[in-house]
Order: C-alpha cells, then structure tokens, then sequence
C-alpha cells in the first residue's frame, strides 16, 4: 500500500502566503540545520508545500539510489537548475549541468571525451606546478585565508586545463561571480528579476563578465584553431552524430559550467580537508609520514599516488562529511512512487546527500574524521550506495576523476611543505548553497615544515625548503 504525498510528514510552514514566505525564507539560511531537524523529527522522506509548490526531501541511500538510478528517466533537473531567470541556467546557460532530455545526452557526449582518462592525467603536471607556484608566495609562518588560497590555486588549474588564454586578469571577476552565484541561490526570494535590487545589479555584472571572459577564451582559440591539448580545443573540435560542431553559445555555456564547478568543487574540498586535519592532529601526522617517507621532499608525481593510500582515504573522508555536491534536486516528469511514497507529477525532489553521509545506521561515528574506514581491509564495511559526493546515476559528475585527482595532488604538494592550524577556539561553519564552503572563509595559521630531502633521484628535483 503507497502513501499519499499529502500523508507525507513535514514541518508546519503556515497556512498564508506571509507565513510560508517567512518559514521558506528562514529554512533556506541554514540548510544544513533546517534539513537535519526536518530529517530528525519526521524521517527519511519529508514533505512540503511552499507557496502551493510540492516538494519531497529525501535522505535514505535506497530512495536516492532509486530517484538517480532505477527511475532516473521520470526525472528531470528542476528550475532551480533550468530556470534562465532564477535558475543556474542564468549563470552558466544549457550545459551539462542545466540541460534536460536529449540535448542534454547529446551534450554530454561531446563533453565526456574532455574528462578521458588520458586527458586529464596529462594536467597533473599542471597540478602540482601551481601548488607549487602559490607555496612560493606563502610566509616561513602567518596567518592566510586558505578558502581564497584554494580558490586561487584551483582557478588557475581549471584555465590552465580548459584554455592557453590567460585568466590570472579575470581572477576577482570570476571570484565575484561565484559569490554573486551563491548569494542569489540561497536566497528564498519572489521579487522580479526586472527590479534592479543590488543583488540583481550584482547578478547581472556577474553575467556580463563571464560571457566578456569567456568569448574572449573562444575568440583567442580561433586565432589558431589548432587542438592544443586543452578542454576548450576539445570542445571546439567535438562534433555529433551528424557531423555538427556546437555553436558558440553552447562553447560558452559548457565552458563557464567548467570554470565555475571545476574549480570551486576541489578548493572546497580542499578547504574542509585542512580544517579537519587541524582538529584530527594524529591523522595529519600520519599523512606527514607517508608524504615523507613517499616523496622525501621532492614534488608529487601522478605516478606517487598508488603510494600515497592514506593520502587517498583523508580525501575520501573529507568528501563523505563535506559532499562538494551536498544535494541535488529533481522535478517529476510524470506520476511514480519512490519507496512506498506518491510523487505527483511536478513535485520537486531534493536529494540530501549531506545528511546520508552523516547518518549513524550507515556510518560507524558519523560526525567522526575517520580516514581508515577507507582502507581495504575496512572496504567491506561500506555502503557504496550511502556514498554520493558527486552526485550519482547517469548525471553523476562528469569530472569527478579530474576533481579527486586534483585534491590529492595538492593535499601531497600542500601538506608536505605545510602545516596548517587553526586559531585556538576557532569554528568553522558551513554554507551550504551550490556547494558546501567555510562561512565567512577560512583563516588558518601555516607554518613550514622540515621536509626531508630525497636520498636520490636525479630526475626529480628536490623540494625547497
């Protein structure tokens, strides 16, 4: 027997349009705290009614695992993607993040090739130079906020990757873009977007500034037209079934969801790693061992990452408490069932994967920094299904190989060189909006550390220190 959507349990969010304006509105300024009280008083399926609009949250691995996979074909991403007005779809156009149906599968399958594992293994190099670069610039020992460090480092990684043009000019465009993004998604607002608030004026210098960069990426490329070895040449180059090359708005769109997503998604993931080592200090000391004795001062290599393991487990460990794609949401194409549950055709649906990954019936010490719970005589005990940092089904992350390589090289090239505190007292808090990020940044104390050198090696060249 299924249960009616309207016999789904959920918060009381008022009767009158006032009411649920203010509810909404105080529920979406802290999602984390708003969806884990939901969670917690009703269960794994919760159901609300915002301004006449159905919509279900949703935190159990097999629901999920159903909504992404088995019934992926009677979703659809929702306006809060789609929408060119208040959408995502504002910011970054019809890409592979905003894209429905079968233009969405056939822009997919120009993309996927970009993110081949022969790609993005010839950007590793990349990788660990630009750790390096922004090391160089950091102090024997002070106080930086890493959150723009990462932002920085990751940023220049993705342009390096995507184009040759050079986007160190276009930095702090590209940084008020991002936070003009997450303002305006974590918002509950019903203002027009014709009204010109500051956040709409700010929005609208956001758009104008990543298509000026971005044309600008397109028209440098056709000075040669020549594959460089580059995701951007990759796009260009693509062709469908048919023959047909994309058009240079779809260029655009693709290429902004790469800058954006690319580069925040790692410096995030980034940011929470370094915040959980400086409070787990027997796991930094265990990852400072293995990099010395692995790398004995000189910089990583892709090839040191098959002997870099807890290296590899710290990583997966910060994604599974802090998912760069913290939810998701879906619209239903069509009437179906989720569980013993009724979606109604239009019900949004938001997927938490937050909250799964901290839920103690899947998890042993949920809130805990546990790295070796990733180790293989500990891979048993995982539920694969109760594990979605990026996302999962047929959408998952096209580039969450180049992502997960990112983070490890730069945690080696970091770490190594770097040990990285936090002040005594100090709480870090998340914002979760697009992606999860330290509220306010995130000011740590780095101090360098005595990195030995290697014994020998005289194709690599020995770290300074």
């Amino acid at each position: 027997m299924t249960i009616p959507f309207e016999q789904i349990p959920g918060p009381d969010i008022g009767s009158n349009f006032f009411s649920q304006i203010r509810t909404m509105s105080a529920f979406s300024q802290n999602l984390i705290e708003s969806t884990g009280n939901a969670f917690a008083e009703h269960g794994d399926v919760v159901a609300l009614t915002p301004l006449g609009d159905r919509m279900v949250l949703l935190r159990h691995p097999d629901y999920i695992h159903e909504a992404l996979v088995t019934k992926s074909k009677s979703l659809e991403k929702s306006p809060d993607y789609t929408d060119p007005k208040k959408g995502l779809a504002r910011f970054v156009g019809a890409g592979i993040l905003t894209a429905n149906g079968d233009f969405w599968r056939r822009q997919r399958k120009q993309v996927s090739p970009a993110f081949h594992t022969q790609r993005i293994t010839a950007y590793a190099d990349a990788m660990v130079t630009a750790g390096d670069k922004m090391l160089a610039q950091w102090p024997a020992q002070g106080e930086l906020d890493i959150a723009t460090e990462m932002m920085h480092v990751t940023l220049e990684i993705i342009a390096g990757t995507i184009s040759r043009y050079d986007l160190s000019a276009d930095a702090d465009r590209i940084d008020a873009a991002m936070d003009a993004i997450n303002d305006y998604n974590s918002k509950f607002s019903i203002i027009p977007t014709w009204f010109p608030t500051p956040m709409e004026r700010r929005v609208r210098q956001a758009v104008k500034d990543l298509d000026d960069i971005v044309y600008s990426m397109i028209a440098d490329w056709r000075k040669n037209g020549e594959d460089d070895g580059s995701l951007l040449s990759m796009l260009m180059l693509a062709e469908d079934e048919d023959g047909n090359h994309m058009t240079d708005k779809q260029i655009r769109d693709e290429t902004v969801t790469l800058i954006l997503a690319g580069h925040e998604t790692t410096a995030n993931t980034l940011n929470w790693t370094f915040k959980l080592l400086a409070e787990n200090p027997e796991a930094e000391a265990k990852l400072h061992e293995e990099l010395d004795t692995v790398l004995q001062g000189r910089l990583p290599q892709l090839e040191d990452l098959r002997q870099l393991p807890y290296t590899e487990m710290i990583i997966k460990e910060s994604l599974r408490l802090y998912p760069p794609a913290w939810g998701v949401s879906r619209v239903a194409k069509e009437d179906l069932t989720i569980g013993d549950y009724e979606v109604p055709k239009g019900t949004i649906i938001n997927l938490n994967f937050y909250q799964m990954h901290r839920d103690g019936r899947w998890w042993d010490e949920p809130n805990a920094f546990k790295p070796e719970r990733w180790s293989p005589e500990n891979a048993d005990n995982i539920n694969k299904q109760a594990y979605m940092p990026f996302g999962g089904g047929p959408r998952v992350c096209v580039g969450f190989a180049f992502a997960q390589m990112e983070a490890q090289l730069l945690l080696a090239t970091i770490a190594q060189r770097y040990k990285l505190s936090l002040k005594p007292g100090q709480v870090v808090t998340p914002d979760a909006h697009i992606t999860m990020y330290p509220h306010g940044g995130l000011p740590m104390i780095v101090t360098r550390r005595e990195v030995p050198m290697q014994s020998a090696n005289p194709q690599q060249e020995a770290m300074p220190v």
